[in-house]
């Protein structure tokens, strides 16, 4: 018996990343022949179990500490499951990931903590409130937690030791994140997506599809943008992504596109369901993501799925892909990100080469039932 613990989870309509893995690592576990379920917060839906595939998904009402997420509720709920059950916990820095621990280690169950790039250093860095607040949670809170847990799961070698540098000696295990392979988008579905954001059917799209957040370093795109626009005037910009999520962030950008002389190249997509985006993709001639600190994005997997050429800097944390030829990797910084770029747009044989090869990468070493019998 298996019980995933997420701070939200809304099938269809993921807010990020991370909700979607547990939902889609949840789903394989469950096809596999587990007694598995999703359990998170909702005040709307608080009381209801929900199927989404045949996969049961709990909701629990939410009790908000100073904006984070914890749930007496639910926590109360797991004196209720039997010992053999298995808790995975994935809510870093969210009360609910030490409500669930101490609950845990009462009942004398077995617990996992998944950190999903939370946890880099590069987020504890500098002299920021934010940074100091994550820094005292995870002395005195945070690894205490994962230390006495029986054990922490890494997307990558490298988070597996970046968790080691941070103090963390429980049993860690490397489990990437996947992928469910991206349906090929309608004949016309291409057309009607240029049409609904005034994209000429002779322009080439460089897209993102992300959080619109300042970790994703989208001043970087914007200026690589910027100076590609003088070898490849037919170029536009789509940024996808709930840009109320931090709009003093998105007005900053704002008002950079201005500054850059590329506001009319540049189209704000909004949110993209998960209906909305094999069209986004099918539209698209590049996908880039210029994180400075990432777990392992499932936008970037995404889009490999579903053949595009992707730049990616090295802040994304995809060197496998990239050794495998899978994707494009670059240095931070918007010279490097356009450098990389052009090449793509420069040479049709490297963007199918890369294509091909993404989608053969993400189907091989990121297909969820493969992943979800290591788990």
């Amino acid at each position: 018996m298996i019980r995933h613990l997420v701070y939200e989870c809304l099938p269809g309509a993921y807010a990020g990343g991370v909700q979607k893995m547990v939902f889609e690592l949840a789903s394989a576990q469950r096809r596999s022949g587990a007694d598995v379920e999703i359990w998170t917060v909702d005040a709307q839906r608080s009381g209801r179990t929900m199927i989404h595939g045949g996969l049961p998904v709990r909701y629990f009402q939410p009790d908000y500490a100073l904006g984070y997420v914890r749930s007496l509720e639910l926590t109360g709920a797991l004196s209720t499951l039997p010992k053999e059950t298995v808790l995975h916990a994935h809510s870093t820095f969210h009360p609910l990931n030490h409500d669930v621990a101490v609950t845990a280690r009462r009942l004398g169950l077995r617990h996992f903590f998944h950190p999903h790039g939370a946890l880099d250093p590069i987020l504890f860095a500098g002299c920021s409130f934010k940074s100091l607040k994550k820094r005292l949670y995870h002395r005195f809170i945070g690894r205490p937690d994962l230390n006495r847990a029986t054990g922490v799961f890494a997307l990558t070698p490298l988070e597996a030791e970046q968790l080691a540098t941070l103090g963390v000696t429980a049993p860690t295990y490397v489990l990437p994140n996947g992928i469910t392979p991206v349906a090929p988008a309608p004949p016309d579905a291409a057309a009607a997506f240029r049409r609904a954001h005034r994209i000429v059917d002779d322009a080439r799209v460089l897209l993102f599809i992300g959080r619109i957040m300042p970790k994703k370093r989208l001043e970087d795109i914007l200026a690589a943008f910027a100076r590609l626009r003088a070898s490849f005037p037919d170029l536009i910009l789509a940024i996808a992504g709930n840009v109320t999520q931090d709009l003093a962030y998105h007005a900053r950008l704002v008002a950079l596109t201005r500054d850059l002389g590329c506001a009319n190249e540049l189209r704000w997509l909004g949110f993209l369901d998960e209906q909305a985006k094999p069209a986004a993709f099918a539209s698209a001639q590049c996908f880039v993501h210029a994180s400075e600190s990432e777990g392992m994005a499932l936008a970037i997997l995404e889009a490999m799925s579903a053949g595009l050429p992707v730049v990616a800097t090295q802040g994304c944390y995809m060197r496998e892909a990239a050794a495998a030829g899978a994707l494009l990797e670059c240095a931070q910084g918007p010279d490097a990100l356009a450098d990389a770029i052009r090449r793509v747009l420069d040479d049709a044989s490297l963007a199918a080469a890369l294509g091909k090869a993404a989608r053969a990468h993400a189907a091989q070493e990121h297909d969820w039932d493969r992943i979800a019998a290591r788990s």
